[in-house]
């Protein structure tokens, strides 16, 4: 994605975890019966035998994992070191370094390219997951499209995320349906754009009728941003600040994520819902990936296949209100989750025909993009 922040539950998502650094890692050097360089993952049989006393897991949806996570080690013969991170960066800086410490990382896909280009990732033995089988037809096709090479798998999807307009059910009657609320003069000091260059800069993109992974006007996009920049009641950074501003009604739409807005909306009792704009909208992936120099290669193959299972992929729905992209989601969670719910988790059938991948970004886009943003900002 970089994609959202999703370092919080949806059950605690006004608590500040989700702009806290990663936790401290605990127990990081490894477990006993075989280290890190004898084993390659694609190599490993599922089910895992042998594994390694410890697995150490980096993923940023800690609801989920404190969830998960006592009932992997009660099910298979090792235990879990969990990090949250805040931000990409922060483990990908270990890889880039000489990885030895993680096992396993939530990555969202623009980084999950970034390490396939670098030699980062191991590939996955996906044909013995249930998770790759029960992938919906879309996050299979974009599997296979993003995360293969030379006929390896490299990535399995785990959560499906949408950069979404997020409006007011108290304040629209019905979907408003478009990215121009967002430049309505009408609700100046009314909206509230992220402050992150590439969301905001597709925003814009769709906004003016172009492609968010290859636009042919720059120039356009950042007129339209500066216009759109009076607008805002703020660049927002964290998501609590958008919750708050929901909350007290100081704002009646905004550029969000699907998980945000689903516990807002279940959790909180915020009259929120999720936009489907007629321009489109973008969405990506986080995935579990299994880093090079994973020094507990078995028990990381253990804890993917664990992880995507079905029966406990789906739990990333009621634990955080993001949406594990396989198929039978709705059977999976009947018995959890209310009708709304249910609907509202279906956004990727519902919306599909709007729906628009995001695609890695080529060095020159990130760096137009960033130079974007710059010029808007101080504008």
């Amino acid at each position: 994605m970089a994609s959202d922040v999703n370092g919080v539950s949806r059950r605690k998502v006004l608590q500040a975890a989700a702009g806290g650094s990663a936790l401290a890692l605990a127990g990081c050097t490894g477990g006993g019966g075989g280290g890190g360089g004898s084993v390659d993952p694609i190599d490993v049989s599922v089910p895992v035998e042998n594994l390694e006393d410890n697995v150490n897991v980096w993923n940023w949806y800690t609801g989920w994992t404190d969830w998960g996570i006592p009932k992997f080690e009660d099910q298979l013969d090792t235990s879990v070191s969990h990090a949250a991170y805040s931000n990409p960066s922060e483990w990908y800086t270990q890889l880039e370094a000489g990885n030895d410490e993680i096992d396993s990382v939530s990555a969202t896909s623009g980084w999950v390219d970034r390490s396939m280009n670098n030699d980062y990732l191991h590939a996955l033995p996906v044909d013995q997951m249930d998770g790759w089988d029960a992938l919906n037809d879309l996050a299979r096709a974009d599997a296979e499209e993003y995360y293969q090479e030379d006929g390896d798998i490299y990535a399995i999807p785990e959560t499906q995320v949408a950069h979404c307009m997020t409006y007011s059910t108290e304040y629209f009657d019905e979907d408003p349906g478009s990215w121009e609320i967002l430049w309505d003069s009408d609700l100046e000091g009314r909206v509230s754009m992220q402050d992150w260059s590439e969301v905001a800069c597709r925003a814009a993109a769709l906004y003016t009728g172009q492609d968010p992974n290859d636009p042919d006007d720059f120039k356009e996009i950042e007129e339209a941003l500066i216009q759109q920049k009076d607008l805002n009641n703020t660049y927002w950074e964290d998501h609590s600040s958008v919750v708050s501003m929901f909350d007290n009604e100081e704002i009646v739409a905004a550029l969000w994520t699907d998980g945000r807005t689903f516990g807002t909306r279940f959790d909180r009792d915020i009259p929120v819902n999720m936009s489907n704009p007629e321009e489109g909208f973008t969405y990506t992936y986080d995935t579990f990936a299994i880093p090079k120099g994973a020094p507990n290669p078995r028990a990381a193959v253990a804890w993917t296949d664990w992880g995507s299972k079905p029966k406990n992929a789906a739990q990333k729905a009621p634990q955080m209100g993001y949406v594990p992209p396989i198929s039978n989601l709705d059977e999976l969670l009947s018995d959890d989750l209310s009708e709304a719910e249910l609907e509202f988790l279906d956004w990727p059938q519902r919306m599909s025909d709007n729906a628009i991948f995001i695609e890695p970004l080529s060095d020159d886009l990130r760096e137009q993009y960033d130079e974007i943003w710059t010029n808007v900002k101080g504008a």
